[in-house]
């Protein structure tokens, strides 16, 4: 009985960091979409060709 009782304990506080981390990882992802947002500015990346990012364009001569 009291092992039962240990495991039911266990598995309500296993949910409560479930619960928990799910939120922190909400913030986190709202808190990386406000970066981005404000990142634009920087680097615009309409400006990029289908080229890797952070790499310069070839030019012919």
């Amino acid at each position: 009985m009291k092992k039962q009782q240990t495991i039911i304990e266990q598995s309500k506080i296993e949910e409560a960091v479930r619960a928990e981390l799910r939120q922190e990882v909400e913030e986190t992802d709202r808190e990386m979409d406000v970066l981005e947002y404000h990142m634009r500015k920087y680097c615009d990346t309409d400006d990029i060709e289908a080229t890797e990012f952070g790499k310069e364009n070839a030019v012919d001569d």
